[in-house]
Parts: C-alpha cells; structure tokens; sequence
C-alpha cells in the first residue's frame, strides 16, 4: 500500500481518533454498558457499540470534508469526485459544519457554492 495514495484518508482517521467525542465515547463503555448512563439506562454492548460507530463515521466523514478543503477542493461536485462521498451526505455535513464555525461560505464558482475552512 502506497501511504500517498491514502493521504487524505488517513488524514482524517487521524483526526477522527484524535476527536475528543469520539475518544469521550470509547472512554465511557465500560462505566455505561456496566453500571448504565447518567439517567440510569442500563446499554447493552452491541448497542453502545452501535452508536460509537455512528458517531466515528459521522466524525471521519467531517475530517474528510475538512481535510478535502485543506487540499484544495472547493465545492460539494470537488469533494464527491476526490472522496467518493454522496453529494448529499457532503452538503448536509458543511451545512452542520458551518453552523458549528468549523468551515465557512466562501460564494458561487460556475454556479457552484465553495466552502473554506473557517
């Protein structure tokens, strides 16, 4: 495996392990699927594991977004051709991450928006 052909995906599963929701999250399974949440909910393993999953991939697929615009690629069409990604799965995902003042609307190219990083 050539690590540069791989450059922007294991940018982002850096990230995505480094992500402090994503580390809280691995952190807390024992103390939830054994003695239950703060509300008292008892989690089955796979059901805890579930949900981690849910929240890596939600996570990893951000950083690619992220990690996509620091190389350069602009628009939701630039992101889905280097990534793979669902065109519709990248704009939902910019939209949240510009909400949270992780990216930014930067305006129209060839009536296409473009995102920076914030």
């Amino acid at each position: 495996m050539d690590p540069k052909e791989f450059e922007l995906e294991l940018k982002s599963a850096r990230r995505t392990l480094n992500n402090e929701l994503v580390r809280w999250t691995v952190g807390k399974e024992k103390t939830i699927t054994e003695q239950g949440d703060v509300y008292g909910r008892s989690w089955q393993l796979d059901t805890y594991r579930q949900v981690l999953d849910q929240i890596a991939s939600k996570e990893y697929h951000k950083n690619l977004i992220y990690t996509a615009l620091e190389y350069g690629y602009k628009s939701v069409r630039d992101i889905n051709e280097k990534t793979g990604m669902e065109m519709n799965k990248i704009s939902f995902l910019l939209a949240n991450m510009e909400k949270d003042g992780m990216v930014e609307f930067k305006g129209m190219q060839d009536h296409k928006p473009e995102f920076a990083i914030a």
